[in-house]
């Protein structure tokens, strides 16, 4: 038998007291029958209907579809039964409204694993699963509406359909899957008698092609088109009626012999379900395009506020480091500090005269990892050449501050020992300098004015390309706008009291592992000679580095802070809006779950429609953030650095949202009664 009931009740609880919907019901369908069920209203029909659908559970008793006993089953076996086996026909059609009528009868097969196993074992050869799916699914539902009269009107909604034409695509639906059973719920309650009478022919045709159909109605007209008509008042079967068979239709429904073998329900892995699921989550998004584009706005902003944050962090910890290498991981810089007043006098009352000479002697005895030590002085003076005239930075220096400042030759040389000793009036020029005063000309062995002392060119230096934002604590010349000349002829253009004093001693070291090493031997030296007066710094780039990295962090947990304030309302804006729209879309749960949509695929469904929401946050958050540090860098001159892991990250922080805030709302929609949800108004 294909249906077997034995002792069915129902009871729902009503407070304290107890209401048998169904009682004692004992019923055998055999396969192919056309039965009808009939009573009065709170008679039970319905629940009987929704038994025989799997859309319930009797409360006691047992149930057998196809030999497959109904009260062992959970809810994904339930989900595949009716799905496989049962295809429902109800009185207000329940068609999906954002769906054109193909589409709606297609829509069980978006959950057959019959489709998919068919299509897993053809992949090979065709190369494209989701391919060979959607076209096996849309001829197989132009096929069925074809069979009830629809092949003209399958691209229209249900909107622009008549009540006709509305429940054939309801009864094309329902015979898409092949099941063994069709159940219908009052098929003509909501039309005219003429269109009634069409869609009952439609009926009494699938009976005579061997298909078993079940219908619940309350008139007796319809009825009449079945074999068997059982009566139900007060939740029992009052008693039954056996109609003649029309003349032929035994033979037009093939036999016994023919009928199909009872099999259990297919199984389908959950990778080969996720393109339909995910086709029909994308569905569900663009119903409301407006409302889903308000709804991830905050999301936006929140990963527009994160990418702006990292590249601007990045950016700077980038243009520190370019820095950092103009000046060499293994140098060192001691630099002079004009102090104030009161730290002049205390210094002086310490017995401390500044940066001097013999502090250069000191340190190039500190360590033997010292390669280059070079003293510096600087002045600035007009310069001269001809009727040119520029300001120019003037640094008297060793030779050392060749390698020391990172300077290559363009033509001529540097400053030799014997123009330090002999206090020779040469000098070295910067690019800018040069293409100031001699243009394209050659410069070298020209005279040129230094305030007013005459000296000789004797190199040029390449041009340098240098950043010209000012960083904090690094001290970066523009080697483009000086002129070097020998530490020992700059005495000329300082007075006897400053002759012993110098702006700064740059260190250069044998390997950047032992800078710390070095560094902690001047300052501990440094010290004891100026008697603890702070009228020096000692500027290690490998330190500025770390100082560097420890302000953006602090940057970065502000902003980041900000940020995930955004991200947490964006985040509680998508719960809002998708808790909204499982409500206003609780007949779609009820509808896709008589079809065959188990909890885990409507879980599954609302999930990734909030994941889409937040990854199509996420990209329009990661191109606004893009957009904004391009313009903070074009406006505010801020460099800005964004990298591939910045954006993975973006997108990961949007997905990890969606499946945060998703999960209660979907979690909702699936434990929805399917009764209940198809109810609903």
């Amino acid at each position: 038998m294909l249906i077997q009931m034995d002792s069915i009740e129902q009871v729902y609880c009503k407070g304290v007291i107890d209401v048998f919907a169904l009682q004692q019901v004992n019923l055998t369908l055999a396969e192919g029958e056309f039965t009808a069920i009939m009573g009065p209203s709170g008679s039970g029909k319905s629940t009987l209907l929704h038994i025989l659908g799997c859309l319930d559970c009797p409360s006691h008793g047992s149930y057998a579809l196809d030999g497959i006993n109904i009260s062992d089953l959970d809810d994904t076996q339930l989900s595949l039964i009716r799905n496989q086996k049962i295809g429902f026909v109800f009185q207000s059609f329940n068609l999906l409204p954002q769906y054109t009528a193909l589409q709606n009868i297609e829509s069980p097969l978006l959950y057959s694993p019959k489709m998919i196993s068919k299509d897993s074992r053809s992949v090979q050869n065709s190369g494209s699963l989701s391919v060979s799916r959607d076209k096996e699914r849309k001829a197989r539902a132009q096929a069925i509406a074809e069979r009830v009269g629809l092949g003209n009107r399958l691209h229209h909604r249900p909107s622009e359909l008549s009540g006709g034409e509305m429940q054939r695509v309801a009864i094309a639906r329902a015979l898409v899957t092949q099941p063994r059973v069709i159940l219908a719920d009052e098929p003509t309650g909501n039309l005219d008698s003429r269109t009634g009478q069409e869609i009952m022919n439609i009926f009494q045709t699938l009976h005579e092609q061997g298909n078993t159909v079940i219908i619940v109605t309350h008139e007796h007209s319809i009825a009449a088109y079945a074999e068997r008509i059982i009566f139900l008042k007060d939740g029992r079967i009052e008693r039954e009626e056996n109609v003649a068979k029309r003349q032929g239709s035994a033979a037009l429904r093939g036999g016994e012999d023919n009928r199909r073998q009872p099999s259990p329900p297919r199984r389908a892995a959950l990778p080969y379900m996720l393109p339909s699921v995910l086709d029909t989550a994308i569905h569900g998004v663009l119903l409301h395009k407006l409302r889903s584009f308000l709804s991830v706005l905050g999301i936006v902003f929140g990963i527009a506020a994160i990418i702006a944050m990292l590249g601007i962090g990045a950016g700077a910890r980038q243009e520190i480091i370019d820095q950092i290498a103009l000046l060499g991981t293994n140098t060192i810089s001691v630099n002079a500090v004009e102090s104030s007043d009161d730290m002049v006098n205390r210094g002086k009352d310490q017995l401390s005269q500044g940066l001097t000479y013999e502090d250069v002697d000191r340190i190039a005895r500190v360590s033997p990892f010292i390669e280059y030590l070079a003293p510096v002085r600087e002045f600035s003076f007009q310069t001269q050449y001809q009727r040119q005239i520029v300001q120019a930075r003037i640094i008297g220096t060793t030779p050392d501050y060749q390698s020391t400042g990172k300077l290559n030759l363009s033509q001529g040389r540097f400053i030799t020992g014997a123009d330090e000793r002999e206090m020779r009036r040469v000098c070295v020029l910067g690019a800018d300098i040069q293409q100031a005063l001699f243009a394209f000309r050659n410069p070298l062995g020209k005279m040129i004015k230094i305030r007013n002392d005459w000296f000789r060119v004797i190199g040029t230096l390449q041009n340098k390309v240098l950043n010209q934002k000012k960083i904090s604590s690094i001290q970066l010349r523009n080697v483009n706008s000086q002129i070097y000349i020998p530490l020992s002829t700059s005495s000329v253009f300082s007075s006897p009291q400053e002759s012993e004093r110098i702006q700064e001693i740059s260190i250069r070291v044998d390997k950047p592992e032992h800078v710390d090493d070095v560094a902690r031997l001047i300052r501990t030296v440094l010290t004891r000679v100026h008697h603890g007066a702070k009228d020096y710094e000692v500027v290690v780039p490998r330190e500025l580095l770390k100082q560097s990295q420890q302000a953006q962090n602090v940057f970065n947990v502000v902003m980041g802070s900000i940020a995930g304030i955004s991200l947490l309302v964006g985040g509680i804006g998508i719960m809002n809006i998708m808790l909204a729209t499982v409500t206003e879309r609780t007949r779609e749960i009820g509808i896709r779950r008589a079809i065959g949509a188990s909890r885990r695929m409507v879980l599954l469904q609302f999930l990734i429609e909030t994941l889409v929401l937040t990854l199509v946050g996420g990209c329009l958050g990661v191109i606004l953030g893009t957009g904004g540090a391009y313009l903070i860098t074009l406006f505010a001159g801020w460099r800005t650095v964004i990298s591939p892991q910045t954006i993975l990250l973006a997108f990961g922080v949007s997905a990890v949202i969606g499946i945060v805030f998703g999960m209660y709302p979907a979690s909702q929609g699936s434990n929805m009664d399917p009764i209940s949800a198809l109810r609903y108004e």
